[in-house]
């Protein structure tokens, strides 16, 4: 998410997201009709990511929830502009009070009716739990599998809707974030945040 080009940057060493998404439009045949959306649920906004993908509305759009103020310090007003939809939220947001509403319209974004996406990537950071100490929202573990289902929900309704070929968008998710490991943490660890998200998938 904040790394450059160049180089490194808060705890990224390459920003897989940008990375992925035109690694994926290179092997499509036809550029022009390519839709990549990134979703990103990590608890700091990917400044770098923005950047790089405002310079390619035509190709992929960019969806942040993130906490405000926080690192990079950026992405501080609740707004649309292009290809971007930055929701910035406050420390001790939980699921039922805010933080649902605003992955519902992250989803709206992504998945709107005009852009047939081919692929959605996820900056899955677990940073946004209760229980980590690098930042200060109160998601649970379970939470992170309410995301992924709500996500596969979406896939799956664009696909019945679709008037092309039908096929379901892919799906791919990057470990970003996420730094409580203790057994008995509050809300659930890193660990089970992952465990609830793959169980999503599988379900």
């Amino acid at each position: 998410q904040h790394a450059t080009i160049a180089m490194s940057n808060g705890f990224c060493l390459f920003n897989f997201a940008a990375a992925a998404a035109f690694h994926f439009q290179s092997t499509r045949s036809d550029l022009s009709q390519v839709k990549i959306s990134i979703l990103d649920w990590d608890v700091h906004m990917g400044q770098v990511v923005a950047d790089i993908v405002s310079k390619h509305p035509e190709i992929i759009r960019y969806a942040t929830i993130h906490q405000t103020p926080a690192f990079p310090y950026l992405g501080t007003k609740r707004e649309i502009q292009n290809n971007i939809l930055t929701i910035p939220i406050i420390a001790e947001t939980t699921w039922t009070c805010g933080y649902q509403q605003c992955f519902n319209e992250a989803l709206n974004f992504v998945f709107s009716e005009e852009w047939q996406l081919e692929l959605v990537i996820v900056c899955a950071g677990y940073d946004g739990l209760d229980s980590d100490e690098l930042a200060s929202v109160s998601l649970h573990s379970s939470d992170y599998g309410r995301m992924t289902r709500a996500l596969l929900d979406r896939i799956r309704l664009q696909q019945q809707s679709s008037s092309g070929s039908g096929k379901a968008a892919r799906l791919i998710l990057g470990m970003e974030g996420g730094y409580q490991l203790q057994e008995m943490a509050g809300g659930g660890n890193l660990q089970q945040a992952v465990l609830e998200t793959i169980k999503a998938l599988l379900e």
